[in-house]
C-alpha cells in the first residue's frame, strides 16, 4: 500500500473517530425520570461505548505498527 493510501486510510479513520467522539458528547434529549430503565440502558450504552472505544485505540495501534513495518521495509509485502 502506497504512503498516499496510508494517508487516507488514516485520515478517514480519525474522521470517524471525531464523528463518534462529537455524537457522544451530544447531550441525550430529555426523557422521563420515572423508567429506572433508562438509567440502566444509558450505563450499558456508556460501557459498550469505552469498550469500543478502546477495541478502536487498540485496532489504529495494530494498524499504525503495521504501516511502521511495511514503510521501514520500503513498502514491499
Amino acid at each position: 500500500m502506497s504512503d498516499d493510501r496510508f494517508s487516507s486510510a488514516l485520515k478517514r479513520i480519525a474522521a470517524a473517530l471525531d464523528r463518534i467522539e462529537a455524537v457522544a458528547a451530544t447531550p441525550l434529549p430529555s426523557a422521563p425520570a420515572t423508567n429506572d430503565n433508562n438509567a440502566a440502558e444509558l450505563a450499558a450504552l456508556t460501557e459498550r461505548h469505552a469498550k469500543l472505544r478502546e477495541e478502536a485505540t487498540i485496532a489504529l495501534s495494530a494498524l499504525d505498527a503495521v504501516i511502521t513495518r511495511a514503510a521501514s521495509s520500503g513498502g514491499q509485502n
